[in-house]
């Protein structure tokens, strides 16, 4: 067992002038992944958001305002992705 703890006493003391730098790449490495989540994450929340905005159905005349029948013409795309290329779209 003793040898075992010498070995391992061996290895990390040889090791250790390494570590310090790998460490340091590791911490480095983690920081850039969390930044590039982060700015992904936000491009992507901006893409979908513009996409939402193209929705006409605000601005139509055909809308209720109702929850239980949104659109008179359409009432199953109403409100959603689908709507963006209503054919039925009249402005109020």
């Amino acid at each position: 067992m003793d040898y075992l703890f010498s070995l391992l006493r061996v290895i990390l003391h040889t090791l250790q002038p390494l570590l310090v730098p790998l460490c340091f790449v590791v911490a480095w490495g983690f920081m850039l992944l969390l930044v590039w989540s982060g700015y992904t994450s936000v491009r992507e929340t901006i893409r979908k958001a513009k996409r939402l905005h193209q929705i006409p159905c605000a601005s139509c005349e055909f809308l209720t305002g109702d929850y239980n029948l949104k659109c008179t013409v359409r009432p199953t795309d109403a409100l959603s992705e689908t709507a963006i290329a209503c054919p039925d779209y009249s402005p109020k």
